[in-house]
């Protein structure tokens, strides 16, 4: 017993000896460890987080950057602050550490983001281009559209025309859909469905732009047309607030050629007594147009547009907050008279660190903008307003002696005086928008994340119509429209990521989204006001005969799962597979639900070529993936009713129904299927990088309208129904080439090309058809349509006669069916078919096939400069602008073209006719390859001014549009006329019908930065 009391003491003895000596030890091993924490400019970070790694134990730098810990040597720090990338330190035998935390802005330099998550650069599978803030800061853009012209390969931007405010077309490798939507999607800070026209530029921190379904098919059916991923700014460290301003003045670059009034009179009376008729201006007529010039309508509705934009912001940090906030006011004159747009934006967006493991965010954007007379909302059935002035009699002054205006013409267009037409014209567009957004991010542990979007983004489009040139009568129209559109957006975002013996990474992604819009429209006309000059607010003194009230209302849903997964072998093999389970309510219920997979992969050969002089990174990329398309009218598979209202006896309208649309219960997806190849290589010691791609899209089911046979009530063709029934195909190539020539302490130069090339095709149309006839009539009277679609041909065919000069009086001329002679000598000359009838085909196609951009930013001591270039190649300019001003049929029946004073006669017999012709020939088929230098801005930034302590100043001017190498000979091959009730823009590209010109503008700011 007492033997067994001894040994159990020793044993409780040996044991105290060894905890006490383990105590001691590890007592021994803890350190004290101090350090600086500061950021990249190397001003000290206060109230930064340092804690030991698996730990509670931590501490908090002071005013100055510092802090003291005590650890152990082989535990690890993290050091972390909002608005900055984190970073973890071994401790090992130090004791003094000093750290340096990176802004979060450097860190979105090195990652791209995909949908759902980012990805380092380097870990890029799909085909995925990035522009951050720094390509255009340079650059005074108001517009997103503009900072994305040029600078990502596969994304053609097209300025439509110069209207301030007017529409900017963009299209991510060429174009898929016939009947559908071709605009990208736009995501917002993880919201979908943004508008590029209503953010402010200055609020952009980057742009990613998706092109290959393996990237896009992420958004499933609402990634056909490509995706644009917009990051906008928040704010880091010390509060810093920017001011940037500059005003513009714009004109017209150049003036389309016409006769004088003095050789119009002259090829007036020619023009009438070949004619048969008589001339109609006497000698001493023309003699005074020779001696006053007439009148120039072309000068008389342009001006000098004067323009300011001011942004002002404010981004920092305090503690656990980061804000950013900003303003944007932009006031823009037109260059045509009684043009013009401005806009109001304000934007907060606020991150809240509330947790180590739990952050929120608030983003919240707002605006009020108005359009003073819209191009779109003008009757253009007979051309636009430019259209009208290039065309109106020059020998008749805008006033009458009286000082009234002159609203006809006997010669010449048939429209009322332009300037009467813009003067006092007034249509209002006003746009309020608001949207809100809610990111949350909680780690529920180290490597499983979830994230939450909730956003909202509701709109309203007031349109207020007071039009003077209507008909006959002069009597005004008015009209009013209210259009809301409301969205919201539930997306839940799972994320697991681990890594695996050093070389296996692997991260998952799901997400389970539901979004929701509504669509509310209403209004009323009330035309043939009996009093003039009266204005919109007095449309109830309009008959109730012109009294009409409309309405409409549609509802969408989209709920969506998708699943990603991403796999990285040793740095160098990687791999992501994404399925995308979509169902859109505009499709019924057993068409409703579509599958949407994708697979890209990519390998690194960085180690192969360590050791090369030339090499500095080489990757190879392959993806296949296929994405939707749901871009029709909510109640497009069902069989709608319109409404109409007719005035049987001239007092009281009586309202009826007809058959708007026959529905289609079987319609489903437009589905594109793309496969990628690409190759990435840098060169130069990482100064030089070239990504090169290519790729074939084909898009399937596209929906388009059938004819319904006549017996099942297609009414002669007057009904038609929605099938998935054809197909497009685009092929071509993506080249992005960058390199930093000069990299000093005083002297930076760095340059980007952007090319892409793509060759768009369709290839299956309905019912076997060769050829659909497109929806674009021309003006003028003579009711031909400009274009057609055509099997085994790129969309934006042009339809037409082929012009082949005058007949000559030694011609033999062809007879018709009754014996008599189709034209005679002076008259334009056509091919013709086989039964000596004007043959009607394609004589043209508006769709460009290369556009690139060469972006260059010089910084030379306090001195910048930007040069930016574009060009678009490959596509034609039908110019009916032109038609109409060599006139001669339809409502321009006189010739001002200054070629008719070179026309044919019976002694010189030349290529001009001297009669009527026709518009829709190719005699007006123009090529449209351009080159522009599109900016160069030189700036010059005041630094360390002495009674200004943390101010800088930069003074800047530049032009916008400065010259335009081009063959065209209108105003600008970019420009062409839009008419949203004549059919998909991109089945009738590129024709002009008086666009507003594309201005030069020359600007003048100032950046102030405290």
């Amino acid at each position: 017993m007492k033997n067994s009391f001894f040994k159990y003491s020793k044993k409780c003895l040996l044991l105290g000896i060894f905890l006490s000596l383990t105590g001691f030890y590890q007592g021994a091993a803890q350190k004290t460890v101090t350090g600086t924490v500061s950021d990249e400019t190397g001003v000290p970070i206060p109230g930064a987080n340092v804690v030991v790694k698996g730990t509670t134990k931590g501490a908090v730098t002071d005013f100055d950057g510092n802090f003291s810990i005590t650890a152990l040597a082989e535990e690890v720090l993290v050091i972390s602050y909002i608005g900055h990338v984190s970073k973890t330190i071994a401790i090992g035998n130090q004791t003094s550490i000093s750290v340096t935390l990176q802004s979060d802005v450097q860190q979105l330099d090195d990652v791209v983001v995909i949908g759902y998550g980012t990805v380092k650069k380097s870990d890029v599978t799909g085909s995925v281009s990035r522009i951050d803030s720094k390509s255009f800061e340079d650059q005074p853009v108001t517009r997103v559209e503009e900072a994305l012209q040029g600078r990502a390969a596969g994304v053609t931007v097209a300025k439509a025309n110069g209207q301030p405010g007017g529409a900017i077309k963009v299209r991510i490798r060429g174009v898929n859909s016939i009947t559908g939507n071709n605009q990208p999607l736009v995501v917002v800070d993880g919201v979908l469905g943004g508008d590029l026209s209503t953010i402010n530029p200055d609020d952009i921190a980057a742009m990613d732009i998706l092109k290959d379904a393996s990237a896009t098919a992420i958004y499933g059916v609402r990634g056909s047309n490509g995706v644009i991923i917009i990051t906008t700014k928040k704010g880091s460290g010390k509060g810093k607030i920017n001011v940037n301003y500059f005003t513009s003045f714009s004109s017209s670059p150049n003036s389309v050629p016409r006769l004088g009034a003095e050789d119009f009179a002259i090829i007036e009376n020619l023009r009438r007594t070949n004619s048969g008729g008589a001339a109609i201006y006497t000698e001493s007529q023309i003699a005074a147009f020779a001696a006053n010039g007439g009148t120039d309508y072309e000068q008389e509705i342009l001006r000098t547009g004067i323009s300011k934009n001011l942004a002002i912001s404010a981004n920092g940090s305090e503690g656990n907050i980061r804000y950013y906030f900003s303003g944007n006011y932009r006031d823009e004159e037109g260059i045509v008279i009684n043009t013009g747009y401005n806009q109001l934006s304000i934007r907060s967006n606020v991150e809240a660190q509330v947790k180590d493991n739990f952050k929120i965010g608030l983003n919240v954007y707002g605006s009020r903008s108005e359009n003073k007379n819209n191009t779109d909302r003008f009757g253009n059935g007979q051309g636009s307003f430019i259209y009208k002035a290039l065309t109106w009699d020059p020998t008749t002054p805008v006033y009458n002696a009286a000082g009234e205006y002159n609203i006809r013409s006997s010669v010449a267009s048939l429209n009322d005086n332009p300037v009467r037409t813009l003067n006092e014209t007034r249509i209002r567009d006003i746009e309020e928008r608001l949207n809100a957004t809610i990111n949350t991010t909680y780690n529920i542990t180290d490597n499983f994340t979830y994230s939450l979007v909730l956003g909202t983004q509701i709109s309203s489009l007031n349109v207020e119509r007071y039009a003077v040139e209507i008909g006959d009568d002069q009597l005004p129209h008015t009209s009013f429209n209210n259009n809301k559109n409301t969205s919201y957006q539930m997306s839940n975002i799972f994320t697991w990521q681990k890594e695996f013996g050093g070389i296996h990474d692997i991260k998952l992604t799901g997400v389970q989204e539901y979004s929701n819009s509504k669509f509310q429209g209403n209004g009323w006309n009330a035309n043939d006001l009996s009093l003039q000059g009266r204005g919109f607010y007095f449309a109830e003194l309009a008959p109730n005969s012109g009294q009409t009230v409309n309405n409409e209302f549609n509802e969408r849903e989209l709920s969506s799962f998708m699943l990603r997964a991403e796999y990285i072998l040793d740095n160098n093999l990687f791999l992501t597979a994404t399925g995308r389970y979509d169902a859109s309510s505009v499709f019924r219920e057993k068409e409703r639900w579509g599958f949407f997979p994708s697979v890209a992969l990519a390998y690194s050969l960085n180690d192969l070529i360590e050791n090369s002089n030339s090499l500095s990174s080489l990757k190879l990329r392959a993806g296949w993936g296929q994405v939707g398309n749901q871009n029709i009218g909510p109640y497009s598979t069902f069989t709608t009713l319109g409404f109409n209202s007719y005035a049987a006896n001239g007092t009281a309208a009586t309202t009826g129904t007809f058959i708007n649309s026959i529905g289609n219960p079987f319609a489903t997806w437009e589905t594109t299927s793309q496969l990628n190849v690409g190759i990435d290589l840098g060169f130069a010691n990482g100064k030089g990088n070239i990504s090169i791609d290519g790729y074939k899209k084909v898009t399937e089911d596209l929906l388009l309208n059938a004819t319904i046979p006549d017996y099942d009530g297609g009414e002669l063709g007057a009904n038609t129904i929605l099938k998935n029934v054809g197909e497009v195909e685009n092929k071509g190539i993506d080249l992005t080439v960058g390199y930093d020539f000069i990299t000093t302490e005083n002297t930076n130069w760095s340059s980007n090309f952007s090319l892409s090339y793509v060759e768009n095709k369709v290839t299956q149309l309905n019912d076997g058809l060769t050829t659909i006839i497109g929806q674009f009539q021309a003006p003028g009277g003579q009711g031909n349509i400009l274009n057609f679609i055509e099997l085994n041909q790129p969309l934006g065919q042009f339809n037409g006669a082929t012009f082949l000069g005058t007949w000559k009086s030694t011609d033999d001329i062809p007879l018709n069916s009754e014996g008599i002679p189709i034209a005679k000598p002076g008259e334009a000359k056509y091919v013709l078919d086989e039964n000596n009838e004007v043959q009607f085909g394609a004589i043209g196609n508006g769709t460009p096939k290369l556009t690139w951009g060469f972006n260059n930013t010089i910084s030379i001591k306090n001195w910048d400069f930007n040069i930016f270039l574009q060009g678009v190649h490959g596509f034609d300019i039908y110019n009916i602008q032109q038609a109409a001003i060599t006139g001669g049929a339809g409502d321009s029946r006189s010739f001002l073209s200054p070629d008719q004073v070179n026309q044919w006669t019976p002694t010189n017999e030349t290529d001009i006719p001297a009669f009527a012709h026709l518009y829709e020939s190719s005699r007006y088929v123009e090529k449209g390859d351009f080159i522009r230098l599109s900016n160069l801005t030189i700036g010059y930034t005041l630094k360390d001014i002495k009674t200004l302590n943390d101010v800088s100043i930069k003074l800047y001017a530049g032009g916008q549009n400065l010259f335009l190498i081009t063959d065209y000979s209108g105003y600008d091959p970019e420009s062409s006329s839009r008419r949203s009730t004549e059919g998909n823009e991109d089945v009738a590209p590129g024709i002009n019908v008086g666009a507003y010109p594309n201005p030069r503008t020359y600007t003048l700011g100032a950046k102030i930065r405290f």
